[in-house]
Parts: structure tokens; sequence; C-alpha cells
């Protein structure tokens, strides 16, 4: 039996190393490459190759990104990820059934993959999709408590982990982060900062106001049968819950409806 084979890094010498190293694996047949993740996902949708070679840094998005959304097509793909040392990216293999290879890639290393490949191809397709989603949730847990920022204050500059804000609110036309550490006035808008921050647990109440999940302190009813927070910390600040995110903040802290 022949396996098809996707390529995805935005270096052409890495592509060309795994095509190389692939050819001597007769069972495994290469039938695209994509050097960006949204060629990636394009590829991956129309071709739903059995096994997709992927890079964990792209030039547009990680390919943990590009994961997350191939979870989702009719036939998910055995997942090998290719990568330059990263303690933090390494870390979420541990213990994890996806596989993944260091570069430069030894011959020695790949031929264990290859080999544990053809067993895992065996397993069946929610067992695949079983093994991805644990990896994205565990590399999601570890992204989540090492993910720093730096921000200014008093001419100083200060490294936060992201789990020590604990919200953020709309001033003017800047915005204001409350953490831990204190207060520090930024340019970049809330809606920035819910791009870049939802994916860590934070979420935005009302379009002024962009919170941490894990820093709520008590959710209470106010006027009309709305909803207001409170965090922890800020005990003295209430922030309210537009209507139209009131379901999903009640699905995402479970409270019942």
């Amino acid at each position: 039996m022949t396996y098809t084979v996707i390529i995805v890094d935005d270096e052409m010498p890495a592509r060309l190393n795994l095509i190389e190293l692939l050819s001597r694996h007769s069972s495994f047949d290469v039938i695209g490459q994509a050097s960006d993740g949204e060629d990636a996902i394009q590829l991956c949708t129309e071709k739903l190759a059995d096994v997709v070679f992927l890079d964990i840094k792209l030039r547009d998005m990680t390919g943990f990104d590009i994961a997350s959304k191939l979870i989702n097509l009719p036939k998910v793909p055995k997942i090998v990820f290719v990568t330059a040392y990263n303690k933090y990216a390494i870390d979420a293999f541990e213990y994890s059934a996806v596989d993944y290879l260091l570069k430069p890639v030894d011959e020695s290393r790949f031929n264990k993959t290859m080999q544990k490949l053809k067993n895992d191809l065996k397993s069946s397709p929610q067992e695949t999709l079983n093994q991805v989603q644990n990896l994205l949730e565990r590399h999601l847990s570890i992204e989540h408590k090492t993910q720093k920022i730096t921000l200014e204050k008093d001419d100083k500059l200060y490294v936060l982990c992201l789990k020590d804000i604990i919200f953020i609110e709309t001033e003017d036309r800047n915005t204001k982060v409350v953490s831990k550490r204190g207060k520090f006035m930024t340019t970049i808008s809330i809606g920035e900062w819910e791009e870049r921050l939802t994916r860590f647990g934070f979420f935005r109440p009302h379009r002024s106001f962009l919170i941490n999940l894990d820093e709520i302190d008590e959710v209470f009813l106010w006027f009309n049968n709305s909803l207001q927070i409170k965090m922890r910390g800020c005990e003295s600040k209430s922030i309210p819950i537009s209507r139209n995110k009131v379901k999903e903040f009640k699905e995402l802290v479970g409270l019942e409806s």
C-alpha cells in the first residue's frame, strides 16, 4: 500500500532534504509541497493526504496553528512535526503519540519515524484525531504558562507572563493593562489584544474590556438581569458583560443558563 505525503516548510533545502529521505521509502509518495501556512491549509484540504510533514515555525503561522485547522478535515492526516530545537516546542511532545523530527533531520532518526508511521497509519481515524487534539491542548497549556510580553512604564521595560494579566480596558484611544505587577498604558488597540490573547484564555465581555478568565473573582446580577464581573485583586472595579456576550460567557465558565 502507498501512503500520500505533503511537506510543509518555508525553507526549500529542508523540503528537498525530506523529499530525498522519503524517496528511499517506496510506501510513501509525496503529492505536494507548501512554503507557508495559508497554502498548506489549502493544499491539505484539497489533497487529504495520509501524512503531513509540518514545520513548526513558518513565516505566517506556526505548525500548531495549521494542525488546529487540519483536525477539522474529513480525513485527519498523521502529522510529523519538524523543527529546529526549541525547548517549549519539544516539551509539548513529551508523552505524546505525535512524532517530531529535529533539524537538520538525521537519516537514522528519520527511518525510526517512518517505521512508527507505518504502524500508526493502521490506527483508526478517531485515534489519529485524538492524538493531534491532545498534542494541541498540551502545547497550548505550555505556551500559556511560558508566553511573555514586554511593556514599558516610567522609561523601564517590564517582562510580564500572560497569566499575570488580570484584564485590559480601553482608555481614550489607548489601552490599560492591569496586571499583578501593576498597570501599563499601551497604544495597542483592544481588538489587537483580543486577537492575540483569546487563545490563551482571555475573553472580551464588552467592547471596552478583555479579561483573563482564570482571574475572575465574582459574577453577579445587575440591573435588568444583566451580569457584571469582579476580578481578583480589583474588587472595586465592575466589568459589564454585553447582552450579546452573555451566552458565550456562560458556556466558557460553566454557568447554567
